[in-house]
C-alpha cells in the first residue's frame, strides 16, 4: 500500500473510531467505511461490535438498519468476495437479531449465508436453532433441505429427519417448490426423499411439480438403475392421468421399453399414447420395436 492510500485509511479509521466512541452521527458512512476495510482484507470484526453499540446507544438503531438494508441488496453484496460476503451478511444477523429484536429478518441473512457457504456452522447452528423452537414442520423441513447439502457428515440424518417429517404432514401445509427441489438434488445417494415427496406432491395435488421433480431426479448420472426405472414408471402414470400432459410420457416409455421390452407399464402407456396425435407415430414405433425384440428373445 502506497504512503497516501496508508495516510487515507488512516484518516478514516481514525473518523470511523472517533463515530463510535464518541457520536455516531452518520451511521451510512460508518458502515460504508468498514465495507472499505473489508475490500482490504481486513475484517475489524471489534469495529462492526461497536458500531452496533453505538447505534443504540445514540439512538440511530432505524439509521444503521436502513444502511445495513441497502449494503445486503444483491447487487451491491456482489460487488465483494465470497468470504466477505459472509461476513456481512453475518454482522447483519447480528445487527437486526441483538439490536433491532428482528429475528425473522436475521433469519433470512443466515439462510443466505448457508446458500453461500453451506458448511457454515454458526449460520447452520443458529438457525437450527431459531427453527426448532417454532415448532413448524413445514420450516423444519425447509430448513433440513437447505442444510443437508452443506454438512457432508450428518446428510444422511439431516435427510431422514426430513423423509420422517414430510409423509405424515397434512394437505393444509405445503412445502416450497425450492425446498422440494433441493431435497430431490439428493435421490441418487437417498432414493428414499423420492417416494416420500411423491407422497407429499399427491397430497397437495401438485402433479406438475411432481412430474418436475421426477425429471430433475432422473438427470442425475448417479441415480440407481432401479430408482429410475420405477421413477419413469411413475411418471407414465403421472403423464397420462393425473398430471394430464400425455405427450410428455412417451421419452419414458421408450426408454423403459428399449430397456425391456415386456415393461407392462410402458407397453400400457405406448397403447394410451397411440391416441395423442403428436407422439403417436413415437408410441406406435415403440410398440413395434418391444414387439419385435420380444419374439426375438422368445424360445
Amino acid at each position: 500500500m502506497s504512503a497516501s492510500a496508508e495516510k487515507a485509511r488512516a484518516l478514516r479509521l481514525g473518523r470511523l473510531k472517533s463515530m463510535v466512541e464518541a457520536r455516531l452521527d452518520n451511521p451510512q458512512a460508518a458502515l460504508e467505511a468498514l465495507l472499505t476495510e473489508m475490500r482490504t482484507g481486513e475484517s475489524q470484526a471489534g469495529l462492526w461490535e461497536a458500531l452496533h453499540g453505538a447505534a443504540l446507544r445514540d439512538s440511530k438503531e432505524a439509521d444503521l438498519s436502513a444502511a445495513y438494508q441497502k449494503v445486503v441488496q444483491e447487487r451491491r453484496l456482489q460487488q465483494f468476495e465470497q468470504p466477505a460476503q459472509v461476513e456481512i451478511l453475518m454482522h447483519a444477523a447480528d445487527y437486526f437479531q441483538g439490536v433491532m429484536g428482528d429475528g425473522a429478518t436475521a433469519e433470512g441473512f443466515l439462510e443466505r449465508v448457508l446458500l453461500l457457504a453451506p458448511d457454515h456452522a454458526e449460520a447452520f447452528g443458529r438457525l437450527e436453532r431459531r427453527v426448532l423452537a417454532a415448532n413448524d414442520p413445514r420450516r423444519l423441513i425447509e430448513f433440513l433441505a437447505l442444510a443437508a447439502s452443506g454438512q457432508p457428515k450428518s446428510t444422511g440424518e439431516l435427510l431422514t429427519k426430513a423423509i420422517n417429517l414430510i409423509v405424515p404432514l397434512p394437505a393444509v401445509v405445503v412445502l416450497s417448490e425450492l425446498a422440494c427441489q433441493r431435497l430431490v438434488k439428493h435421490a441418487a445417494t437417498h432414493p428414499a426423499i423420492l417416494e416420500a415427496l411423491d407422497v407429499h406432491c399427491r397430497k397437495t395435488k401438485r402433479f406438475e411439480l411432481l412430474c418436475a421433480l421426477i425429471e430433475q431426479a432422473l438427470v442425475e448420472p448417479a441415480l440407481p438403475k432401479a430408482t429410475a426405472i420405477d421413477q419413469r414408471r411413475r411418471a407414465i402414470e403421472l403423464y397420462t392421468g393425473d398430471a394430464n400432459n400425455p405427450a410428455a410420457a412417451i421419452a419414458h416409455v421408450e426408454e423403459l421399453l428399449q430397456n425391456d421390452s415386456n415393461d407392462s407399464i410402458a407397453r400400457a402407456g405406448a397403447e394410451r399414447l397411440l391416441s395423442v396425435r403428436e407422439v403417436a407415430p413415437r408410441a406406435a414405433a415403440a410398440l413395434q420395436n418391444a414387439r419385435r425384440q420380444a419374439r426375438s428373445v422368445a424360445p
